[in-house]
Parts: structure tokens; sequence; C-alpha cells
């Protein structure tokens, strides 16, 4: 049986989210500069880049060695069609999981947006996506992990959202797992003259101190963490958790 990250992000996937779009990715990018004002000229990675909506905000930014890495090979020809539509043929992407970045690939700069964290079943399987991606920085490299502040999540959960878009009929039920450490998500889109599709998500959710753990315990040498891509302090009321971890020089 396949991981509902298997099933989920298809081509259906982006229908669901028309809000993220270009000028959002923009901005984000915008954001993560000013933040940690990682090197233009050094390579940067974009872990589980999805369907390539910040590979080409980075590109267009100046970044000029910018490389893609997803699992999902329907996300990653999205993203090859939106580079090619802009002209960017200097952008890698690779297919593979996030927990075995290729080894004899180095980056200055690795980034993990839109919560692509908390995927697995197993808490040290997530932590193997850190342990991934120290291994895959340069000496003095920067991870940022922009995640789901659990406090905000069980505080304002919405369990239920139903819209009508582009034809379609989108029904989406959330909930918390009896242990709280998840938040567990069920689409469905109907249309006319089409089978149901379902889709199921879910994420764990860590708090700030489990993060600080992890990030100790695998070796980074220094982190911040923030409440969202601008740099604002971190707190309960954070809808984000945004970690900015860094590797030892040497």
């Amino acid at each position: 049986m396949s991981a509902w990250y298997e099933d989920t992000f298809s081509r259906d996937y982006l229908s669901l989210y028309p809000h993220r779009n270009d000028e959002e990715a923009k901005r984000d990018v915008q954001g993560i500069i000013e933040l940690i004002s990682p090197p233009r000229t050094e390579p940067l990675l974009d872990l589980c880049c999805g369907a390539g909506r910040h590979l080409v905000a980075f590109r267009q930014a100046g970044f000029c060695h910018v490389t893609g890495l997803d699992l999902s090979a329907d996300l990653l020809a999205e993203a090859r069609k939106r580079l090619q539509r802009e002209s960017l043929d200097d952008v890698q992407l690779i297919r593979a999981d996030m927990r075995e970045i290729p080894e004899g690939l180095r980056y200055q700069t690795i980034v993990s947006l839109f919560t692509s964290f908390g995927y697995f079943e197993a808490a040290h399987e997530d932590e193997r996506v850190l342990q991934s991606a120290h291994c895959a920085l340069l000496p003095g490299g920067t991870l940022l992990l922009d995640t789901l502040n659990r406090a905000h999540v069980l505080a304002n959960l919405v369990p239920i959202d139903h819209t009508e878009l582009e034809g379609k009929t989108i029904h989406i039920t959330r909930r918390i797992s009896r242990d709280s450490l998840r938040v567990e998500k069920q689409t469905s889109i109907t249309q006319p003259g089409s089978p149901q599709t379902l889709y199921h998500e879910s994420v764990r959710m860590y708090e700030r101190e489990e993060l600080e753990e992890m990030l100790a315990k695998i070796g980074f040498a220094s982190w911040h963490i923030y409440g969202d891509l601008e740099g604002q302090a971190f707190s309960a009321t954070s809808e984000r958790v945004v970690v900015v971890a860094s590797k030892a020089r040497s």
C-alpha cells in the first residue's frame, strides 16, 4: 500500500490551491532574501519543490544555480512546463525522496516551504529529512524550514470547508489525531461526468522544542526560530514555524 503523499500530490492537487500563485512565491522569496541573505551565486535547493513556483521566483531573483527536488513525477512535470514557459532551462529538477538527497550534490542554501515536513508516520523518519539536508549542505550552509505551528493549528482548526472551483465541488474535512500530534485532512473532488476523487493528508506537527532537539542531535551549529518568512518573532499564536539552521563551517 502506497503512502498518502505518493497518491495525493498529483495534478489535481494543484487545483486545490489556486491562491498559491507566482505572486505569492515572489513575496516568499523576497522574505527569504531579507531574512537569511542567501548568496545568489551559490547553489540553492528547493526541497519538495512541487510545481516549481519558488524555483521560478528564485531564478528570476538572480540565483544562478537553482535545483528542485520532489518525489511526485506529476508535480515535477508541471514544474518543467512552468520553467519552460519562463525560458528558464538551466534549473535542475531531481526526482527523489526528501530523506535521501542524492549524494555528491552540495548546496549553500536548502529551503523547505509550504509544510513539506512531518509527512512520515515515525518521528525518526522526519528526522532523516533534516539529517539528509544537513549532509547536503556545504560547510556554513543554511537550511530554512517552513512548517506548521502546532499550537496555532490546535487552537484554530477549521473542521469543514466546502467550495466550488472551476466546475469542481471540493469538500475538505480536518481533524486532529487522538494523540494530538497530527492534523488529518481528507479532500473529496467531484465534477460532472467524473467519479469522485478522494485524497488524504496526514502531517505531524512539531513543537519548537522538538525541532530544536532534532537540530542539536543532527549537529547543526546554530539555529533561530521565527513566526513567518518575514522574520517575525515566534509565539504560540504564530501560524508558522520557520527554522533557520546553520551547518558548521568546518
